[in-house]
């Protein structure tokens, strides 16, 4: 038979079998398979006992006509089976879906069977029989027969093939568990028939639909073996393509039902197993490609893929091991399995890198290289794009592939390119260390590309988020780096946009580390940059180097530097005024300088000039004050004078102002200004600020300045502030009041004079045991004085009509002056006392004078009046005595040692209202005598 034709038939039955598990096609009739000397998956072929005529019909009817005249047995047989052949012809070429020749020609057979049941040719008939009941579409029907068939004639060929075809038509009618006997039965005689082939495969099919699929594998692999070519077999259409042509169909479709079993077994490891089981056939490498390829045509694409992984898990080692993860990979990229994807890759990089254990010391190949490098740069990139959402350990898991990548193809055109993008990750991924070596070696390790310099640039900014990630202590190293490669930069890469900006950090990052000078250097190459760098950056800069100069105390340049800063900053109310601040700062310091160099003069022009410089400096006011005191060193009061007056006019409010006061007062005092130095000591001595002490000093030396410059109205107003408000001691506070009743004497102001006598007075009885003698003595002196002015006061009241009225006022006075007199008196003060009793006793004298130049009333008669007269003697009398009772009183002090004016005025008012007593000897001796 020819292979070829079979091979196709058993593909047509195997696709059919495939599809929804059914058998859609009747398959070809007996004839048919007569006409091809091979036999089918699905037709046993015809066996003619003679050449059909070419005029079927015509031979339907001679045989008709043959019976009609009863032959004998054999011819009459013969020519039924013909016309029953002849009958089964004409419906295969013709049908017409009237079954009436065939219904005629299974009667004829039936008859022809049961009129010679022991015939020999009955095989010829059984197998006819069977295509007449399979055309007719009696497919089981076909079985019973062909079954007769080979139960009576088994070991004829045509039992065999019918055998075959009746494990086709059992197949049909999905009885596989029979048409699997009936396969089996026909595989098992080998080469000596033409249907083993196929019956092998269709033996497998037969497993499969039972579920049997060990079996299928069983009997598959045994027709793999036979056809496919020698050698170890990897692909399968290369493999398929070296099979016999006629054969290829066949070993597809092995391949194909081997296939379904192993995916119903579970894939790849379904292979795993029947590979080891069968003690790993040559073509165990093709039978994991092809379940792969199978999986993948169903879109099972992770089982296709767990498939190609088996092969490579179990046969670790083995050379074509990276070809199948690759085909892992590929296999969940069409399937859009990204998550899955990046795995395998990931799982593509460990395993076959240089340095894994796979190599064992060999060479990697160059397939397995170029599929690393894509990989690599895959995975970097993948982990790279999920940084932003997941996070840093996403950026540090790129960083690590960008890092494998570049080791083991550090000559990679893009290696400059992949190392930025390893700084990048270890950026964003917080390691900024790595991430600033990582632009470095971008910048400087490689010729000069496009992103050179802007990897220098991000080299610099990843060094100085370095520093802001230290605690401080510890960034002093970290920031040095940070400076280092800005210079490095801008000494590469000068055209870099930033170049300015960088070397501006790293001013600033100098002058944090203490390296002033460095910073002042590299500063200027800023600030003297051509073309100029914008007006912010050359603001920084310099105020680097002002700061950089003022901290180093070289003042004169910082002092420059300043002023090129506020040039540099028209716009900004706000920061000139710090500039303005630091600079007038620097010219201080320059006068301090200069003051302890003792270069006064020189220290002097800074303090001032700095005002001129910086009018509104908040130091100014220090700056002059400090001026003044240099003048007073100098002993140059009239300079001095006019810079604290300046100061004062300038600065009322500032905390300076009391200092200066103190020392203007000095200098005025060293002036010979008097009033002015008293004002000064006023204003100290009225502040609240000051001490009590200092308050006091200043208030008692305004008073003693302003009596020494003769403005006794300021005086008397100095002195009351402080007899007001420094009680203590008291001695100072009674001198004080004292003061005030000269000066108010002085002006001719006897209210002033009196109030203060009167605040004598009572400051010494308020004072208690604290009085002193000073206290008594002040207090005795204004109680004599305020009993004279009474005394005056009670004199100058007249009496006058009508009497009753004016002498209680009078009376009043007189009491009034008594009362301060004896007051006076009490001290026991001599020269007060004397005083007292002199004017008591010419306060009584001038009251009896009063009483007797009174009015007389005007209608009195002459009796009245004389009368009245003598009442005025007699109401006059015990004054004027008591008059003489104080003259006298005065008198016997002498005899104590007590002889002053006013017992002198005594003794002559005793003349006059004594005379015949007092009027005999002038002599004080003559009046001691009397007085005994």
């Amino acid at each position: 038979m020819k292979r070829a034709t079979v091979a196709v038939v058993c593909s047509a039955l195997l696709l059919g079998a495939c599809a929804s598990g059914r058998l859609k096609d009747t398959g070809p009739k007996i004839r048919t398979l007569g006409e091809r000397k091979a036999p089918a998956t699905e037709e046993l072929p015809i066996v003619l006992s003679e050449p059909v005529q070419a005029n079927a019909e015509l031979a339907l009817r001679n045989y008709q006509e043959i019976l009609k005249l009863a032959p004998d047995e054999a011819t009459r047989a013969e020519a039924m089976r013909r016309m029953a052949d002849l009958q089964i012809d004409l419906q295969d070429v013709s049908p017409d879906g009237n079954n009436d020749r065939l219904s005629s020609s299974i009667r004829l057979y039936e008859q022809l069977l049961a009129e010679n049941p022991q015939d020999p040719k009955n095989y010829r008939v059984l197998y006819q029989l069977a295509r007449a009941y399979q055309n007719a579409g009696q497919e089981a029907k076909a079985t019973e027969v062909l079954a007769r068939l080979a139960q009576e004639f088994p070991d004829l060929d045509i039992a065999h093939e019918g055998r075959f075809r009746r494990a086709d038509l059992l197949f049909r009618l999905r009885r596989y568990d029979e048409a699997a006997v009936e396969y089996e039965f026909v595989s098992e005689l080998g080469d000596t028939t033409p249907f083993y082939e196929q019956s092998l495969h269709m033996l497998a099919w037969s497993h499969y639909k039972l579920g049997n699929h060990d079996k299928v594998l069983d009997v598959e692999f045994r027709v793999l073996e036979a056809e496919l070519p020698p050698g170890e077999l990897i692909d399968p259409v290369s493999a398929i393509a070296q099979v016999r042509p006629a054969q290829r169909d066949l070993v597809q479709d092995a391949l194909r039902v081997t296939s379904l079993s192993l995916m119903a077994q579970g894939g790849g490891q379904a292979v795993d197993r029947a590979v080891a089981a069968r003690g790993e056939p040559r073509f165990f490498i093709l039978l994991y490609n092809v379940v792969g390829q199978a999986l993948l045509e169903r879109e099972r694409y992770t089982d296709a893929a767990a498939t190609y992984e088996a092969f490579r898990s179990r046969y670790a080692l083995h050379p074509l091991a990276p070809q199948f993860q690759t085909q892992v990979i590929a296999t969940l990229e069409t399937g859009g399995f990204g998550g899955q994807v990046v795995i395998e890759k990931e799982q593509y990089a460990r395993l076959y890198d240089p340095a894994a254990d796979y190599w064992g010391g060999r060479a990697p190949t160059d397939v397995v290289m170029r599929t690393l490098r894509t990989h690599l740069e895959d995975l970097a990139r993948y982990r790279h794009a999920r940084g932003p959402e997941q996070g840093a350990e996403e950026y540090l898991a790129a960083a690590g592939w960008y890092r494998r990548l570049l080791e083991v193809f550090p000559d990679d055109a893009e290696a400059p390119e992949l190392n930025f993008l390893l700084g990048d990750a270890l950026l964003d991924g917080g390691d900024t260390q790595a991430a600033a070596l990582a632009y470095t070696a971008t910048a400087y390790d490689y010729p000069v590309h496009d992103r050179s310099a802007e990897a220098a640039y991000a080299a610099v900014l990843a060094y100085q988020k370095r520093v802001g990630q230290l605690p401080p202590e510890s960034t002093r190293e970290a920031t040095r780096t940070a400076i280092d490669a800005s210079v490095r930069m801008v000494d590469t890469y000068p055209d870099h946009p930033q170049a300015m900006a960088v070397l501006t950090r790293a001013s600033e990052d100098l002058f944090a580390i203490e390296e002033f000078d460095e910073a002042i250097t590299v500063a200027r190459r800023v600030a003297q940059a051509v073309p100029p760098a914008t007006p912010e950056l050359q603001r920084t800069v310099w105020a680097v180097i002002a700061d950089a100069q003022y901290t180093q105390k070289r003042y004169a340049l910082a002092e420059n530097a300043y002023e090129q800063l506020l040039i540099r900053t028209p716009d900004d109310p706000e920061e000139r005024v710090q500039i303005g601040e630091r600079l007038a700062e620097t010219i201080y310091r320059q006068a301090e300088n200069a003051r302890e160099a003792g270069e006064a003069r020189v220290a002097i022009g800074h303090f001032l000039r700095l005002g001129q410089v910086v009018p509104n400096a908040s130091i100014r006011p220090n700056a002059e004050y400090d001026a003044a005191g240099v003048l007073i060193g100098l002993e140059d009061w009239a300079e001095a004078a006019r810079v604290l007056e300046d100061f004062r006019a300038r600065f009322p409010a500032h905390e300076l102002n009391a200092d200066a006061d103190k020392q203007l007062a000095r200098v005025y005092e060293q002036s010979d200004r008097p009033a002015a130095a008293a004002g000064a000591y006023s204003r100290i001595a009225r502040r609240a600020t000051e001490t009590p002490a200092t308050r006091q000093a200043a208030a008692w030396r305004s008073g003693e300045l302003y009596d020494e410059a003769a403005d006794l109205g300021q005086a008397a107003t100095a002195w009351a502030f402080y007899a007001n408000n420094f009680p203590s001691p008291l001695d100072d506070a009674m001198d004080a009041r004292a003061r005030l009743v000269e000066l108010a004497e002085a002006r001719g102001d006897d209210a002033a004079r009196l109030s203060w006598h009167r605040q004598i007075v009572e400051a010494d009885r308020a004072a208690g045991s604290a009085r002193t003698e000073r206290s008594r003595s002040l207090a005795a002196v204004g109680a004599l004085a305020l009993g004279r002015d009474a005394a005056q006061t009670a004199k100058r009241i007249a009496l006058t009509l009508p009497v009753e009225r004016s002498l209680p006022v009078k009376r009043n006075a007189i009491k009034s002056a008594i009362q301060w007199l004896d007051q006076a008196a009490g001290y026991g003060y001599a020269e007060i006392t004397t005083a007292a009793t002199w004017e008591l006793g010419d306060l009584y004298r001038d009251f009896a004078r009063d009483l007797m130049d009174s009015q007389r009333p005007a209608n009195l008669d002459e009796l009245a009046l004389e009368q009245y007269e003598l009442l005025l003697e007699e109401q006059a009398f015990p004054f004027e005595e008591q008059a003489i009772d104080y003259h006298e009183t005065n008198l016997k002090r002498i005899a104590n040692g007590v002889y002053d004016d006013w017992v002198a005025q005594s003794y002559e008012a005793l003349l006059k209202l004594l005379p015949a007593r007092y009027g005999r000897d002038p002599l004080v001796e003559r009046v001691y005598e009397s007085l005994d």
